[in-house]
């Protein structure tokens, strides 16, 4: 008689997940100073890599890319629409962090199976932006010099400090390998330099930028034996 005993499988092996991001990004600053407008919303995109430590929790590593603006014409307020200021900025944003996948399952049943789930899952990290900006008056103010008390743009190339970068996203797996997801997440400037305006504008009020959209990474894992 011969017994032969059943293999079990690692539930959770540890593994890499690169992946692309395709979605859009907006502002929210000195330049018609509302949190964001929706018609200033521009093309982001960028690639990305997490390494999954367990089932839950995953190191991430994200470059992305793409260009901002706002206009003082899209204001309610008819003293900002009357200074006239517009502005473009391109920025090339690189960062770390980690994620928590509060409800994520185990891949694989211990005899290999792979197991599909959807997770919601929280990133935050910290990294760095490197912008280009550039600041345009949209018309001829009469009393520009009641605006203008800076040269503008008042500072136009910057590499700056990113902390916290947070957000949120779901992620779902298309098959054993491939997983679609979307995610938005926000960008605390801790300059006031990212639209160009600062004592310009309102030197208090700090900028923000925004990523939104969908992801398409694919899992570099198969299921492990551990016996």
């Amino acid at each position: 008689m011969s017994l032969s005993a059943q293999t079990i499988y690692n539930p959770n092996p540890r593994y890499w997940e690169p992946g692309v991001f395709l979605g859009a990004v907006n502002y929210s600053g000195d330049v018609a100073e509302k949190n964001i407008h929706f018609s200033e919303t521009r093309l982001g995109y960028g690639a990305f890599t997490r390494y999954f430590l367990s089932k839950k929790f995953a190191l991430r590593a994200n470059l992305y890319g793409g260009s901002i603006a706002g206009d003082d014409a899209n204001s309610k307020d008819p003293g900002l629409r009357s200074r006239s200021f517009r502005f473009s900025t391109k920025i090339l944003e690189l960062a770390v962090g980690g994620e928590w996948h509060m409800w994520a399952k185990d891949r694989y049943s211990d005899t290999g199976i792979h197991q599909h789930f959807t997770s919601p899952y929280l990133f935050l990290g910290a990294g760095g932006v490197f912008t280009s900006v550039k600041v345009e008056y949209n018309g001829a103010p009469k009393d520009r010099n009641t605006f203008v008390v800076a040269p503008l743009p008042e500072k136009k190339s910057r590499q700056q400090f990113l902390i916290p970068i947070m957000g949120m996203g779901v992620r779902t797996d298309i098959n054993e390998n491939l997983v679609l997801g979307a995610e938005i997440g926000m960008r605390p400037m801790l300059s006031d330099y990212l639209d160009g305006v600062s004592v310009n504008g309102n030197p208090g009020r700090k900028d923000w930028y925004y990523f939104g959209g969908a992801t398409l990474s694919y899992i570099l894992s198969k299921p492990k034996a551990l016996n």
